[in-house]
């Protein structure tokens, strides 16, 4: 068993998922480590007007519905 094998069994154990299998493991350990790729290739440096962000508006109450 490798130290990758390890990590996957630790990673399943913290979201419950301790029915796994050696295949799913495989798979967990893989989608972590794509995880991990993926988000070393975000930006780290944006300017706070760069980020993203959802805004929601409600309606204003005063106004007369359509």
């Amino acid at each position: 068993m490798s130290a990758e094998d390890d990590r996957a069994r630790e990673i399943a154990g913290a979201a419950d998922l301790t029915a796994l299998d050696g295949k799913h493991l495989a798979q967990l350990a893989n989608a972590v480590a794509s995880g991990r790729e993926l988000s070393a290739k975000l930006p780290k440096d944006l300017h706070w007007s760069e980020e993203i962000a959802l805004v929601f508006r409600l309606p204003d109450p005063a106004r007369e519905k359509p």
